[in-house]
């Protein structure tokens, strides 16, 4: 990709980042304006941006708390704890 092609993605990706995410799909329509090309790789900017920031949401502190209180499949009811001998 050259220079000019790459600032090109990223003015449409920003842009695009500045509107709601119902109308990224029309934005899209008029900046790329038939570059089918350029809008497949600001769809893939904002896909994986999208899913960057959900997996951000929740710290990683969080979701291992969870695993260590409630793993699947280990659950210690009805069973005596006591130390090894």
């Amino acid at each position: 990709m050259t220079p000019e092609r790459w600032q090109k993605v990223k003015e449409v990706f920003e842009s695009a980042l500045e509107r709601a995410p119902d109308e990224r799909c029309a934005f899209l329509d008029q900046a790329c304006d038939g570059d089918e090309s350029l809008r497949r790789e600001v769809q893939s900017l904002l896909a994986s941006f999208d899913e960057g920031e959900s997996f951000m949401e929740r710290p990683a502190v969080a979701l291992a708390a969870e695993s260590l209180v409630d793993p699947p499949g280990a659950s210690l009811v009805g069973q005596t704890i006591s130390p090894e001998e």
